[in-house]
């Protein structure tokens, strides 16, 4: 039996951390949509017509995924949204008293924790209105960490 030993270097890599808070978009998509998203044919994205809105908010606002020499960053993650609607709503998708699962895309971009208010709640705003559901799923949280190469 033989056994290999194998020796690793450390590097130390130069690191920035910045105060950012991460917006989380719910996004409802085709599940054609979603099912090429999930294969690899993330193109499908730029052709989705329901998100074209919010890649237009995320384009369009200097303060969602800045990154300096990279600017509009975000982040796309598949999953399913399940809800139940309730009397007097009007639901996009699915019935009153009906559980409902909808393919839905979360899509994740930071905002400087240094946004003014002013700005960031232009930004949301404009993403509330672009979305297709009655009530939005949007998160924004307190201000984190970012870790990036410095």
């Amino acid at each position: 039996m033989t056994s290999t030993m194998t020796t690793t270097q450390r590097t130390e890599v130069q690191i920035r951390r910045r105060s950012v808070r991460a917006l989380k978009v719910y996004w409802p998509v085709s599940r054609q949509t979603l099912a090429l998203a999930a294969a690899g044919d993330v193109e499908v994205l730029r052709r989705e017509e329901s998100l074209a809105g919010l890649l237009r908010v995320v384009e369009t606002s200097p303060c969602l995924g800045d990154f300096g020499m990279y600017t509009d960053v975000f982040e796309v993650g598949i999953g399913a949204e399940g809800f139940t609607t309730g009397r007097g709503a009007a639901p996009t998708l699915g019935a009153v008293g009906e559980q409902t699962l909808s393919p839905t895309l979360t899509v994740t971009t930071y905002i400087d924790a240094s946004v003014p208010e002013d700005e960031l709640s232009h930004a949301l705003s404009r993403i509330v209105a672009a979305h297709p559901w009655e009530v939005p799923v949007v998160e924004l949280s307190a201000p984190v960490e970012l870790v990036t190469r410095g």
